[in-house]
This record gives C-alpha cells, sequence and structure tokens, in this order.
C-alpha cells in the first residue's frame, strides 16, 4: 500500500477508538461542550507542533483563497458537522451514528459534481444504492426499538446533517490544500476556523461554561483527552494526508471502514450485542461506498 491509503486506514482506525471515548464523554457533558472543549484542545495541540517543527510560518506558499477553503472547511466540517454527530451518539449511539458516516462518501461524490468537475458512472449509482439500502436494513432492525422513537427520528436527522458536513468539508479541503499546503498546517487551520466559529456560537448562547464542567469530571476529562489526541489531531491530519496522496475517492472508502472497525471494539469494550444483521448491514455499505468510487 502506498501511503494515501495506509493514512486513511489510520484515520478510520482513530475514529474507531475514539468514538467510543467521545460518546462517554458526550453523555456526561453534552455535544456542544464537547465539541467546544476538544476542537480548543486540539488547536492548542496542533499549533504547538507547527511552532516546534516550523516556526511562525506554517504554510508559506498559500494564498487567500487557499486559506478561504480550508477555514470554511473547518467550519462546516468540525463546527457544525461534528456538533451533530456528537448530538447523534447522544440519541442513538455510537454504532448507528459511525454506521451513517458512510453517507458521507456518498454525499462528497454528489457535492464533487459541481464542484470538483467529478462524474458519476452506473457502477458509482449502483454502490449509493447499496449504501443506503446497507443503512436502512440496519436501522430498521427490531434490535433498535429499544431507543425511543423521538430519539431515533432525532438521531437519524442529526447523523445525516454530520455525514453532509463532512462530505462539505472533505471537497473544500482538497480544493484548499491544491499542491501549496501540507496536511498538517491545513488541519491546524481548519481547527482554527471551526474553533472561532464555536467559541462565537458558545459565547452567543453564554455556553462557554460547560467546558469548567467537563474538566471537573474525570471520566469526561481523559476521556476527551484521548479522543481529541484520535481524533482531531491524529484523526483528521491522516485524513488529510490520504485526499493528499491518494485519490479522494479511495481515501473516503478506506476512512468509511470505521462502522466495521467500531464493531468489535463494542463487543468487548462496551459489552454491547451486535445482531449478524447489523454486522451484514454495516458490510453492506461499505461494500457500497467501495462501488461508489472503486467501479
Amino acid at each position: 500500500m502506498v501511503l494515501g491509503e495506509v493514512a486513511a486506514l489510520g484515520t478510520a482506525t482513530c475514529w474507531a477508538f475514539g468514538t467510543i471515548l467521545f460518546t462517554r464523554s458526550a453523555r456526561r457533558t453534552g455535544a456542544f461542550t464537547l465539541n467546544l472543549a476538544r476542537i480548543t484542545l486540539a488547536l492548542c495541540i496542533l499549533s504547538l507542533i507547527l511552532c516546534l517543527t516550523r516556526g511562525t510560518s506554517w504554510a508559506p506558499r498559500a494564498e487567500g483563497h487557499n486559506i478561504v477553503f480550508l477555514a470554511l472547511s473547518g467550519i462546516c466540517g468540525l463546527t457544525l458537522g461534528d456538533w451533530a454527530y456528537f448530538r447523534a451518539f447522544i440519541y442513538i449511539g455510537p454504532r448507528l451514528t459511525t454506521l451513517f458516516m458512510t453517507l458521507a462518501p456518498v454525499f462528497s461524490a454528489i457535492i464533487a459534481l459541481p464542484l470538483l468537475g467529478e462524474h458519476l458512472a452506473l457502477g458509482a449509482l449502483a454502490g449509493m444504492a447499496l449504501t443506503l439500502v446497507g443503512v436502512i436494513w440496519v436501522v430498521l432492525d427490531r434490535r433498535n426499538a429499544s431507543v425511543p422513537q423521538g430519539h431515533r427520528i432525532r438521531g437519524t436527522v442529526l447523523a445525516i446533517l454530520g455525514s453532509l458536513g463532512q462530505a462539505v468539508g472533505l471537497n473544500l479541503s482538497k480544493l484548499g490544500m491544491g499542491t501549496v499546503v501540507d496536511p498538517l498546517p491545513a488541519t491546524a487551520i481548519r481547527m482554527a476556523a471551526g474553533a472561532a466559529g464555536i467559541w462565537i456560537l458558545a459565547l452567543a448562547s453564554q455556553r462557554a461554561g460547560g467546558v469548567s464542567r467537563l474538566v471537573r469530571d474525570p471520566v469526561a476529562r481523559w476521556a476527551t483527552i484521548g479522543a481529541t489526541l484520535l481524533g482531531p489531531v491524529t484523526g483528521i491530519w491522516l485524513s488529510l494526508v490520504a485526499v493528499r496522496h491518494t485519490q479522494t475517492g479511495i481515501a473516503a472508502t478506506l476512512m468509511a471502514t470505521t462502522p466495521i472497525l467500531i464493531l468489535p471494539l463494542l463487543v468487548f469494550v462496551e459489552k454491547e450485542q451486535v445482531s449478524a444483521r447489523a454486522i451484514m448491514g454495516t458490510i453492506l455499505s461499505v461494500i457500497g461506498v467501495a462501488l461508489l468510487f472503486l467501479h
């Protein structure tokens, strides 16, 4: 495998482990507080790494349009998209939420039509259909009936919005990086914009105080720190390495294996019972993503 493919698989692995930790923290402190804390922490870590390795010149060849696209990517993918995902964790849990992540490549391909001038062949359309069938098949599993209907509806809508935000962010980040911005500073620029966006929302809604409650909660605090190192620091950096060094579709396909990788974690760590239907539906969705991009 080449660097891009390895980075994409590393991204999926980081997101699988990070999802477990983020879910624990979100259920204790709320999705908004979690997103506020982890974006701020991630920005501090990335800034420190860049200052130690590159000084103050992070992206010397970047022009205005590169910064704008990366900033918009951060707001769409991190401020809005990840907040929606974290809210979905609370309502429908990590298994179903990560399953909806397989819709992100579908949305990404559709958005890339006008944005990047890409096209969809018949095999890609078949892949989209297969992904949707897999998601619907799992969502309609009777084992999910234990989740109140209102929570299922809210969680589903939020997870879909999260996938849409990720898809927009992925396309914008590819435009923003181009050939002049390396993945690590691009990650920091995205994180800075995401942090600015969520802090504006926090101050406007007077919810910034939630961070102090998170810090005082030892379980939420350590879960957030661990998940931040895995997700918005290592995971997002690896995702941009993948996008930079391989085709967007291949990267998106390999990153979409997170729902499969998370299943054994839920069984052995969270002691959750996962039905054969859930496993088959998840695999079906990921196969659909592969068909979408690798036909």
